[in-house]
């Protein structure tokens, strides 16, 4: 299911019959790009007699009109409008909206409420699947692909969804892992045979990936940087801190004015939607805790490790200097912990702490590390000498590694397992 696709011929039970023939007629003018024509069919009081469809297909419209604004604004009426008994199509076309508008975790709230309207439909778990597969959970939307298939094996649309997300999970020099090369072979002859189009079988590769390498070697560099220089290193690598966290504002900006959703609410969203599905699926929470453990050792190690890595190297810093490093970097991980809680729940959050065993080891490792750099300093600059400096910048190191390396095993040991069992 393509995100601006809308059949001519499918559209919302809950169209009323004499509207019909103009619901066809809105999605020919917009084919056309005659917009004023569409809008003056779907009038006001095209609208009103049609509830949450009627606003879904003037959404639609104003999607193809690039107004996302005022379309997210008709698609809020929509659900609102929504009652306990409406029609799974309704939801389903408010999350091919939702994708059009690059709202992802909105529409995977519609589309968990279209999969609850209708349990044995395959348009819903096609819809789940092209969510999933822009929210880069692969997994998750190559099951629900297989649950489209096997609901209706003779729908192109499920034989295209199958073929996406085994796609989407191409390797970097373009491979497709073997073991769903003769599953994504079947899927396309398939969906080809039933009438599909070949570009609708190939998911398109973002830049998220790249982007994200990107933004973690020009990090690297910085730290190096920091590192093996003076001052004027760390002069700049606080103004490309500085710089960075610009650049990530102007894009939310620009994507809330775009949208016409705040930052605040757009990340409220996600956060619903997060805790929602941690409610059915107990395997995220385990995910979440261990994620959250391989960021617990990073304050430590980029203040307390510098200060250590500085009096190895130059013969240390000052008390006055270390204490407030010390000071933020303990301060960032209860941060971190208060965070967890903010976005996962009161309850998931005690959950990573008392079941989360590398949790309770980073926490634990954390505050020594920090303490022995303050004590050190406390001694005085050329009391301790440079080997222990080294030891103490090896362990930060070395701690830090060793929690991303446990923790990146044991997130794919628990991706398999949640594989498994979908």
């Amino acid at each position: 299911m393509s995100d601006d696709d809308l059949p001519g011929d499918a559209w919302p039970d809950g169209i009323a019959p004499d509207d019909a023939s103009s619901g066809e007629r809105v999605h020919a003018l917009v084919g056309q790009g005659r917009f004023a024509e569409a809008h003056a069919l779907v009038s006001d009081a095209f609208v009103e007699r049609n509830g949450s469809a009627g606003y879904l297909l003037r959404a639609w419209v104003l999607t193809q009109e690039r107004r996302p604004a005022q379309a997210r604004e008709a698609v809020d009426w929509a659900l609102a409008l929504a009652g306990p008994g409406e029609t799974a199509d309704v939801f389903v076309l408010a999350g091919v909206v939702l994708l059009s508008l690059d709202e992802p975790h909105a529409a995977l709230t519609v589309a968990l409420r279209a999969a609850g309207a209708d349990p044995d439909g395959w348009e819903p778990s096609v819809l789940l699947s092209d969510v999933y597969r822009r929210l880069g959970r692969l997994p998750d939307a190559v099951a629900a692909a297989r649950r489209a298939v096997a609901l209706a094996p003779h729908e192109a649309e499920a034989q295209v969804a199958l073929a996406r997300s085994l796609s989407a999970g191409r390797g970097p020099l373009g491979r497709l892992p073997r073991r769903h090369r003769t599953e994504h072979d079947s899927a396309v002859e398939r969906a080809l045979t039933l009438g599909a189009e070949p570009g609708q079988l190939v998911a398109p590769r973002g830049g998220v990936l790249l982007g994200g390498i990107g933004l973690a070697l020009f990090w690297g560099v910085e730290l190096y940087g920091i590192e093996s220089g003076g001052t004027w290193q760390l002069v700049s690598a606080g103004a490309a801190l500085l710089a960075t966290f610009a650049l990530a504002a102007l894009v939310v900006r620009a994507g809330a004015r775009r949208s016409g959703i705040s930052a605040r609410s757009r990340l409220r969203g996600i956060r619903a939607t997060t805790r929602t599905e941690m409610v059915g699926d107990d395997w995220l929470w385990r995910i979440a805790a261990v994620r959250l453990a391989a960021l617990l050792p990073m304050p430590v190690l980029l203040t307390t490790g510098l200060a250590a890595d500085r009096g190895w190297r130059s013969g240390g810093w000052p008390v006055w200097a270390v204490a407030p490093l010390a000071a933020a970097g303990l301060a960032a991980v209860a941060s971190l912990l208060a965070a967890a809680r903010w976005w996962y729940g009161d309850m998931y959050a005690r959950r990573m702490l008392r079941y989360g065993w590398l949790v309770r080891l980073q926490l634990a490792a954390v505050g020594p590390l920090a303490g022995v750099t303050l004590a050190l300093a406390a001694r005085g600059r050329g009391a301790v000498s440079g080997r222990t400096w080294a030891e103490l910048t090896v362990a930060h190191a070395g701690w830090t590694v060793a929690g991303c390396g446990a923790a990146m095993l044991l997130t794919g040991r628990l991706h398999a397992q949640r594989r498994h069992a979908l």
